[in-house]
């Protein structure tokens, strides 16, 4: 189950095998941040189906409004490693 804060990859799309964070959830749609080329302000629009949830969550107590994109993309290239 998808949730705002969860850490998700693309499985369709151009973007297939890109991660993200969801900083925002509308019906069946996701709004997708990943701190470089996908700002906060800038989030992509992506339906929920063509995603793949990784079950990983931040691991920051801040709220997603209070992030910068600096600190998203940091966390995000962790947890590339990680993998």
């Amino acid at each position: 189950m998808l949730k705002v804060k969860s850490i998700v990859e693309s499985s369709k799309g151009h973007d297939k095998g890109r991660m993200y964070v969801v900083v925002k959830l509308d019906g069946e749609f996701a709004y997708l941040c990943d701190g470089d080329y996908r700002t906060f302000d800038n989030p992509k629009k992506k339906r929920i189906k063509h995603l793949k949830d990784t079950f990983d969550e931040l691991a920051t107590s801040k709220e997603i409004d209070d992030l910068y994109d600096y600190e998203i993309k940091t966390i995000l290239k962790s947890y590339y490693n990680k993998k």
